[in-house]
């Protein structure tokens, strides 16, 4: 009987050392805790830590992450509708110096004044051209869904003058998203040949009788002739023309006010999704200090006890 009181006496000897040092080393994970939690101003680094908060804060940090993709998207449409106005407008500029041109031919009486005017057109048709295939970041801005290549592709005749213009470009204009369930164009097509569907065709648009190209060339080849009656046909082209750079202003400026508004909406909504995110993860410093140190005084004293408890436990052996 005495040989087994003495076996449980040293297995609760040895069983004390054992929970002391479990004591120790957990008293030193959540004090390393804390540590970190204080340093880093974050409660959750590991899905252990709160693992309802850590799937929280993964559900709003998508949120937050596609709420960035919005605003990237928005931002790009903005560059694109602001060079496309830019572009618009230079448009109208050469379509109002052309019909300028037109109304004085009437007066005009020398074949060489009319050669001049002509000679003038021309070089209008060639900057018309160039700015219907404009780019921004390496893709036309009136080239719709088509890809990469020049919208507008030019026949030329034996001295080198446009003789037509043909659309390469697509009518159909790409969409972005710019919230969720929300979608916007901002592209406008070079050209519609359609009578029935589609969007309006900037230089191009048989619904509405635009023919930017072709009125160019009508009006160069008809004071070349020398044909007034031919010239005022063609500037009253170039009235219909102007009409749609007029219609496309507006569709610009309504797309930029639906995009800043959108911006505004992400905006606020990232402000509200990032304040979530730091309520879930972010520590109370002041909360996390104080529990900090009653840990540390707690490690201490467990480490003193732990050495204590040693020091009797090696004496049975001694």
């Amino acid at each position: 009987m005495l040989g087994a009181t003495e076996g449980a006496v040293r297995t609760s000897e040895s069983y004390f050392p054992r929970e002391v040092a479990r004591t120790v080393s957990e008293l030193g994970v959540r004090q390393a805790r804390l540590q970190t939690q204080a340093a880093t101003g974050q409660r959750i680094r590991n899905p252990e830590d709160d693992p309802s908060a850590f799937r929280n804060v993964l559900e709003l940090q998508g949120s937050a992450q596609l709420i960035g993709q919005y605003s990237s998207n928005i931002s790009k449409l903005q560059s694109r509708s602001t060079s496309a106005y830019d572009a618009v407008k230079q448009l109208k500029i050469f379509n109002d110096r052309a019909a300028e041109l037109a109304t004085s031919a009437v007066s005009i009486r020398t074949p060489d004044e009319m050669m001049a005017y002509s000679q003038e057109v021309n070089q209008i048709l060639e900057s018309t051209l160039g700015v219907a295939n404009s780019r921004l970041n390496g893709e036309p801005l009136f080239g719709g869904a088509a890809g990469s290549q020049a919208p507008f592709s030019a026949s030329r005749d034996a001295t080198g003058r446009i003789t037509g213009v043909a659309y390469q470009g697509d009518a159909n204009p790409r969409q972005a998203e710019i919230a969720e369930g929300v979608t916007i164009t901002v592209d406008i097509p070079g050209a519609n040949a359609s009578d029935t569907e589609g969007p309006r065709g900037l230089l191009v648009d048989k619904r509405s009788g635009i023919d930017v190209f072709g009125h160019l060339i009508a009006l160069r080849d008809a004071l070349a002739a020398g044909d007034k009656g031919a010239v005022s046909a063609a500037a009253q082209g170039l009235s219909a023309d102007e009409t749609g750079f007029i219609q496309t202003f507006s569709e610009i400026g309504a797309n930029q006010t639906r995009l800043e508004s959108a911006d505004r909406q992400n905006t606020a909504m990232s402000i509200s999704l990032n304040q979530m995110i730091s309520q879930e993860s972010d520590v109370d410093l002041a909360q996390t200090l104080v529990e900090l140190n009653q840990l540390q005084a707690a490690y201490s004293a467990a480490l003193k006890s732990a050495g204590s408890i040693m020091k009797m436990s090696l004496m049975d052996y001694v």
